[in-house]
């Protein structure tokens, strides 16, 4: 019997489907964090020393819950495409029906008992011959759905990439940020240490020693508000990165200074084709569309006839015991047992039903067109996110550029005004001035360069260029 119970569990196994997947890391099961043990987490490799912008869309392609999950949406797509094919196949049915019948009973002779017993094993099955060709809309609509999943993976891909990149972006701007604060917190200091040996001869007054205090101050300031950016960016790329630790270990740097690598950008019309011929999300709904058009065409099938064939095939035995209490001698025993086969052919015509398929149909048949439409928005909508992200990387070059020259004039600028301020030749105020426009045109600068990296992955995922 535990042998039978075994392979009555593989064989339900085998005809059900065995789905196995990689399951998310057991830490995300866990209530309580403290507890969490390092193997049950997701983490960056343990040979990363330096975080390329590269590693981490790898990274996020492989970890990302969000994202693994689009697979498995196309894996139930699949196996609804294949489930499809089931009305081709006739139906199988195993019964068995086992029971006994007691009665009492009357006639002109008197009372007399009843006792009847019977087994009946039976396979009865159909199969459906035609009906009016859903099947072959269904089959086809499944299909046309299954590609579209695939397509919204895609897309999922293609998004996922511009996110990490704008995060990674993100945490490079905010180190570059950090790095001017450090210099200006430097530049003050020293500035600082040199006035109050001014003061401490006589050479200068107390309300400049207090200026750079001030200026000291600031930059201080200005650190902190870059350290907590720095930081708090890691915890977005984290999360991208589909890390359990919600942030970057403090043991990994980035690149110390944002790309400045200019792309050459041909016309704008060959983008455009890459997009209308690569877009995910253009292709998705290109898919939906056909498959509300088959599904149209399936309502239609409710106008015609079906045909199906019904079978069976049984045994019966059967013992039947009739005993009369007046005349104890007057017992009758019977018993009957044969096999039994039946077999039918059906014709349905639904003719009238309240207009129901033909409301159903009209539904479609609206559907199919709001489909339709679906695709022309998106059509426009490739269109615009193309021009916009080719114009956004051409203004964002520009505009880096022009910060670039203004960087190493203020730079330039502000080391005169220092000879000048230490020959006694300029004010306090000229210095402070001259000090505020180089970091903010060195703030300036790194922020163009990181906006044009934005603008060069923004490009990419609106003509989906891997």
């Amino acid at each position: 019997m535990k042998i039978t119970g075994h392979l009555f569990a593989v064989g339900t196994l085998l005809l059900a489907g065995c789905a196995s997947y990689e399951q998310p890391p057991a830490a995300v099961k866990s209530s309580v964090y403290t507890t969490v043990k390092a193997e049950d987490k997701h983490l960056l490799p343990k040979d990363i020393t330096v975080l390329t912008l590269e590693e981490a869309q790898n990274i996020a392609l492989k970890n990302n819950p969000s994202f693994r999950s689009k697979y498995y949406a196309i894996a139930a797509a699949r196996a609804g495409y294949y489930q499809k094919f089931a009305g081709y196949f006739p139906t199988v049915n195993a019964s068995f029906r086992a029971g006994q019948d007691l009665g009492k009973m009357h006639d002109s002779k008197g009372w007399y008992n009843t006792n009847s017993f019977s087994f009946a094993p039976q396979i009865s099955g159909s199969l459906l011959i035609f009906d009016s060709f859903r099947r072959e809309m269904d089959i086809l609509a499944q299909r046309h759905n299954w590609q579209s999943t695939e397509a919204a993976e895609d897309d999922a891909r293609r998004l996922l990439m511009e996110a990490v990149a704008n995060a990674y972006n993100a945490v490079l701007l905010a180190d570059a940020q950090m790095r001017i604060a450090q210099e200006d917190k430097k530049f003050n200091a020293d500035m600082l240490r040199d006035t109050r040996l001014k003061f401490d001869a006589g050479a200068v007054s107390l309300s400049e020693v207090l200026n750079f205090e001030i200026q000291y101050n600031q930059a201080e300031s200005n650190l902190i508000t870059a350290q907590y950016n720095y930081t708090t960016n890691k915890y977005v790329l984290a999360q991208l990165l589909g890390l359990t630790e919600g942030t970057i270990p403090a043991s990994v740097k980035f690149p110390t200074k944002p790309a400045e690598d200019v792309d050459i950008l041909p016309d704008v019309s060959v983008y455009l084709d890459l997009a209308l011929a690569n877009r995910p999300d253009l292709k998705s709904l290109r898919e939906q569309m056909e498959v509300s058009k088959y599904n149209y065409w399936a309502s239609l099938a409710s106008f015609g006839p079906t045909f199906s064939a019904n079978y069976s095939i049984g045994y019966n035995d059967t013992h039947t015991h009739n005993c009369r209490t007046d005349l104890p001698d007057s017992r009758n025993f019977a018993h009957s047992h044969g096999a039994t086969f039946s077999y039918s052919l059906n014709v349905n015509w639904n003719l009238f039903n309240g207009g129901n398929d033909f409301f159903a149909a009209r539904a479609a048949q609206a559907r199919m067109v709001q489909a339709d439409y679906n695709v022309a928005q998106s059509w426009i909508q490739v269109i615009v996110d193309v021009r916009t992200a080719y114009d956004n990387y051409a203004t964002a070059v520009k505009q880096m550029k022009l910060f670039q020259k203004t960087f190493e004039l203020t730079k330039r600028t502000r080391d005169l005004v220092k000879a000048e301020y230490d020959a006694g030749s300029t004010e306090i105020t000229r210095m402070n001035e001259a000090q505020r426009d180089l970091v903010n045109a060195e703030s300036n600068y790194v922020s163009a360069i990181i906006r044009m990296a934005n603008a060069r992955a923004q490009l990419a995922a609106a003509a989906n260029i891997r």
